[in-house]
């Protein structure tokens, strides 16, 4: 069988690295039957978790993972509804193949995130402030998953353009209480372009405050050379710990942090690599 693109990129840098395939499957964590399945191109359409594990296993630099995830990104689609996908899959995979056309077309300069809870304990707003280059001609979109929690309903999440962007389209996903929000960048960028947009997520409320919560964001698929996630509170919890999670792995919490007398808390990191970075709290 003939390999894809994205294949035999693979098996070259995994060559190059001097691994085997059961290398690379111990250092991360994807299966040895995957890899061989993805360099023989019997597997076309991976997750996109996936292709982040073996990003984080190979050690690539930001340029190289965003050509190697360019490699597996699917043809131009316009919008939701003319992107079929498979009713039979589970939300979680929807989400994925929904995603998947911007994978890989650009590069994250800066992304700054802060999020409000209020007095009731509920997300009650989020701002995304992101700076990207195209590393490919025709980007004119990118994609926002959105989850929701305990307190939070993703359905009732609204999309507020504050710069350089509009909302083209969305889609709810009630199971796993996830809404993906189609951003347009309101032109078309060439390649090494590069924009800046931003926008505000006012949430919906379940009705039902909860007793604890998390504020975190998926990074970009690839590094970012900057990335901010704060977190500011109308009334301060009674703890608030740092987590991580890495693409197809569990949370891993990293201790508690302290609030400023604002009540605020802040995680700034550099050359942050794929992956969930942000806080979760108790009252």
């Amino acid at each position: 069988m003939t390999s894809s693109p994205g294949g035999r990129w693979l098996h070259r840098v995994r060559r190059d690295r001097g691994l085997t395939q059961r290398d690379l499957g111990r250092a991360s964590g994807v299966s040895v039957r995957t890899i061989r399945g993805l360099e023989r191109g019997e597997i076309l359409a991976p997750q996109i978790a996936t292709l982040q594990q073996l990003v984080l296993a190979l050690g690539l630099s930001p340029q190289q993972q965003t050509e190697f995830l360019h490699t597996w990104s699917t043809s131009p689609q316009v919008g939701f509804e003319p992107l079929l996908v498979d009713p039979s899959l589970t939300e979680m995979q929807q989400i994925d193949t929904l995603t998947r056309r911007a994978l890989g077309t650009y590069r994250v300069i800066s992304q700054v995130w802060r999020t409000l809870v209020s007095s009731e304990r509920q997300l009650a707003y989020t701002s995304c402030h992101c700076a990207l280059t195209a590393v490919a001609d025709g980007l004119d979109r990118v994609f926002n998953v959105q989850n929701g929690d305990a307190g939070t309903s993703a359905a009732a999440m609204e999309f507020v353009p504050l710069l350089g962007c509009e909302l083209l389209s969305r889609r709810d996903f009630p199971e796993s209480n996830v809404v993906v929000f189609e951003v347009g960048l309101g032109r078309s960028l060439a390649k090494g372009e590069t924009h800046a947009y931003a926008y505000g997520i006012r949430s919906g409320r379940s009705g039902t405050p909860a007793e604890d919560s998390d504020g975190f964001v998926w990074g970009p698929p690839h590094t970012a050379r900057s990335l901010v996630v704060s977190v500011e509170f109308e009334v301060p919890p009674s703890s608030l710990t740092r987590v991580e999670r890495t693409p197809g792995q569990a949370f891993t919490f990293l201790g508690e942090v302290a609030l400023d007398d604002h009540h605020r808390a802040s995680l700034v990191l550099e050359d942050a690599g794929p992956g969930a970075y942000g806080f979760t709290w108790t009252w």
